[in-house]
């Protein structure tokens, strides 16, 4: 990671060079010029030198890269600023190399064949800003010292030492002597990666200049170690690289793999002392070495602190297989960014505390599983959360709620594709108002149902590569609401339905306005005959679907108005049908288990309460009490009439079933009164329902005819008892031996079963 003064320092020597400006600017003419701000620059790079050309005392720039040097060319102008050695065959250099150009102040020398950089090497370079030695793959980090001994009095800023080790040496230990003498430079960006560093010595953290704003010690094979501790002594500190750790390097059987590494190299100072005496020398540095004599014994309530300005972390792409437990932050910190990607981190418990302004946070392709709902909560300055490239299906499938982003009211941007999600709740997303980016690309959804109304800001919905077949009627209706300017939405690679019962949806698409279908006239759909058509003939997809559907819609309609008619005719005539046996069951149900019931029930069947229920009419009242007292008392029987014998309190239905149900016989005084009486057609018709259900036919019911002619106007459906049952016809009040006859018939026929 280069500094950015450095990165344009470089563009504009190496690339605006190349334009060319006509003057010359060296002896030979493949070198291109270029005048920037009354400075001359040459770009005389790929061009197989191995000499210099001569260039005029102007020149304050020369790229030198991917030629032939072996030596730093000594006849270039004095006055230069700018000069760049990369990729040349440079060994070895001493403090005779860059003595007569003192006024350098940006040298880069990487990708070189360098062993060994002596000590005065760049000790005439005060003005020295820039140095990059980086892809020198057998200076080792034991340079390090020699370099930065020439830089402590310079105006270095950033500096350069990635990829020093060769790619499959031993691990290294970075130690305080390599860069002890930065601790009073204004660097601003260090550079180790990639020299196979397996942890950081105690103290080495502490010795780095405060006016450090860039560290990357990415591609190592850093482990978690006591350093890690040291960070917050780094105040300045903005970005903060600890990526690829113990990462992978392909073997090239041809290449890096039988490369003479020099990792048996010996440092040529006594460096142990020196840095001994670095410390004494200083008390005030002495007394702001860290000791970490208190994190020998961590207790249940430490806190990590961060260095107070760090707003970046780049902590992506290490194969540290781990599960996230709580990890408390100090609170004075000011990170935002915060780089995730690409690790093993299969579950997160958290929480992590103390990062209320993060604003972005990438956790995408970690192989997780289970993220705690509590683990978001203390982001509540979350505005990019990126979770894609996980396995969170279940996570979100069952988040009916909507806990899992509920403090994330900040929130913009949520990606949570390729994460195997078949269904989201409709409430899922009912915190996240300020949406405006929603990726669920590439997951199994079939339904998208999602309440998306109150994103009043949404511009990007991403459905695409799921098996959708459509968006349901609320989906679309909230997509008009909220499409107050235009809303991309993707839904290639779906199963879209060119059917009837999508014909709603694709006349939708076709006449949205404010709606831009990314991709449309890719889009296909399939036909009820599996054949598929494309999206750019959707105007001929909803015509087709219109006229073929319009037929279908009629004959749907008759056919279930038809078929609900029908329905109702046959249930209706059933129940007309088997009225009376329907309401017999109801009520004998309904009594079943009260306790007179349970007192008929329980006796034999030859025996009941009452040898016979009187059913009449109110009119005949006296004469069937003068009936009834006659039997009583004459003939010995028991009887049942309404007047005297219901149970106050029951309902009438439930009296009379009762008293059928208890009887042995049921006797109705048929009369116009008695047909006209709903009561007593009542009585009639469960006393029938009793002797064809509940007594296996037999003929418990007899009938009085009071009146002469009464039996000619039954109802048609009871002719039957006329014809199948004996009756009894009433002699009048003319004759008194007939009426004594009609008694005592009648007082034999009910007394008969009773034996």
């Amino acid at each position: 990671m280069l500094a950015i003064e450095w990165y344009l320092t470089v563009i504009v020597f190496v690339l605006i060079i190349k334009t060319g400006s006509g003057k010359n600017c060296s002896s030979i003419t493949q070198c291109r010029c270029h005048k920037l701000e009354r400075k001359l620059f040459a770009d005389c790079s790929d061009l197989n030198l191995e000499t210099a050309p001569y260039f005029p005392d102007d020149v304050v720039g020369i790229n030198f890269a991917k030629n032939k040097f072996s030596n730093v060319p000594q006849s270039l102008p004095k006055n230069l600023l700018f000069l760049d050695m990369s990729n040349n065959k440079l060994v070895l250099l001493d403090n005779g190399s860059f003595s007569r150009y003192k006024m350098l102040q940006n040298i880069s020398l990487s990708r070189n064949t360098l062993r060994e950089v002596s000590i005065g090497t760049f000790a005439w370079n005060s003005h020295l800003r820039n140095l990059d030695i980086s892809f020198n793959r057998i200076l080792t980090i034991e340079a390090m010292y020699n370099v930065t001994h020439d830089l402590q009095s310079s105006k270095i800023r950033t500096l350069n030492f990635e990829k020093l080790q060769c790619t499959y040496g031993v691990s290294q230990l970075m130690r305080v002597y390599h860069v002890g003498f930065l601790r009073h430079t204004q660097l601003t960006e260090l550079n180790i990666a990639s020299n196979r560093l397996y942890s950081l010595e105690t103290g080495f953290l502490n010795v780095l200049p405060k006016s450090l704003r860039i560290l990357n010690i990415a591609d190592n094979k850093l482990g978690f170690g006591m350093f890690i501790f040291e960070f917050s002594v780094l105040p300045n500190l903005e970005i903060l690289n600890v990526s690829f750790q113990e990462s992978f390097h392909q073997v090239g059987m041809n290449g890096d793999f039988f490369e003479n590494c020099n990792d048996t190299k010996v440092a040529t100072c006594n460096c142990m002392n020196n840095n001994k005496y670095m410390y004494e020398s200083n008390p005030a540095s002495k007394s702001s070495t860290i000791s970490l004599e208190g994190f020998s014994k961590p207790s249940a309530n430490y806190s990590f602190y961060l260095p107070r300005n760090l707003q970046k972390l780049y902590y992506h792409d290490n194969l540290y297989k781990m599960s996230l437990p709580e990890f408390p932050m100090g609170l004075n910190n000011s990170l935002t960014h915060i780089y995730l990607q690409r690790n093993i981190i299969y579950e997160v418990i958290g929480p992590i505390t103390g990062l209320k302004r993060v604003r972005y946070i990438d956790f995408s392709g970690n192989f997780c599983k289970f993220i705690a709902k509590s683990f978001f909560i203390p982001f509540l300055g979350l505005e990019i959360l990126n979770l894609s490239n996980n396995a969170l299906s279940q996570m979100f499938e069952s988040d009916e709620n909507g806990d899992f982003f509920q403090s994330q009211r900040r929130l913009t941007d949520l990606d949570l594709s390729l994460n195997r999600i078949a269904h989201l709740p409709g409430h899922v997303f009912q915190h996240n108002s300020k949406i405006s980016r929603l990726n669920l690309s590439f997951n199994s959804l079939s339904d998208f149902n999602v309440k998306i109304n109150h994103m009043k800001h949404l511009s990007q919905l991403d459905l695409s590569h799921n098996q959708l077949t459509q968006l349901s009627k609320n989906v679309r209706a909230s997509l008009d609401a909220i499409a107050t300017r235009n809303i991309k939405v993707y839904l290639l690679g779906n199963n879209l339905k060119c059917i009837c019962g999508t014909l709603d949806f694709l006349k939708w698409l076709r006449d949205s306005k404010s709606i831009y279908f990314v991709g449309i006239n890719n889009y296909t759909c399939l036909f009820e005959n599996a054949s598929a058509a494309s999206f750019n003939e959707i105007g001929q997809i909803v015509q087709v679907l219109e006229r073929k559907c319009s037929s279908y819609t009629l004959i749907i309609v008759l056919m279930t108005t038809l078929i609900i008619v029908t329905m109702t005719t046959t249930v209706s005539r059933i129940l007309y049908r088997y009225r009376w046996k329907l309401r017999y069951m109801y009520y004998v149900a309904k009594e079943k288990y009260k306790s007179e019931t349970h007192s008929c029930e329980e006796k034999d069947r030859s025996s009941f309460r009452f040898d016979a229920f009187i059913s009449y009419a109110e009119e005949e009242r006296l004469f069937v009490f003068k009936l009834v007292k006659y039997l009583e008392e004459k003939c010995n029987l028991r009887l049942c009439i309404h007047h005297r014998d219901f149970i106050p309190g029951t309902g009438i239905a439930d009296n009379i079933t009762n008293a059928i149900h208890c009887s042995r016989h049921t006797v109705c005084f048929m009369t116009s009164h008695f047909l006209q009486s709903h009561w007593c057609m009542f009585e009639l018709n469960m006393a029938r329902m009793e002797a064809i259900y509940a007594r296996s036919g037999q003929n418990v019911l007899f009938l009085v005819a009071l009146e002469k002619g009464t039996m000619k106007h039954l109802p048609l459906q009871l002719m039957d008892l006329v014809d199948s049952n004996s009756y009894l016809e009433y002699p009048g009040e003319e004759s008194g031996i007939e009426i004594a006859a009609f008694r005592s018939k009648l007082g034999e026929t009910l007394a008969a079963g009773s034996d």
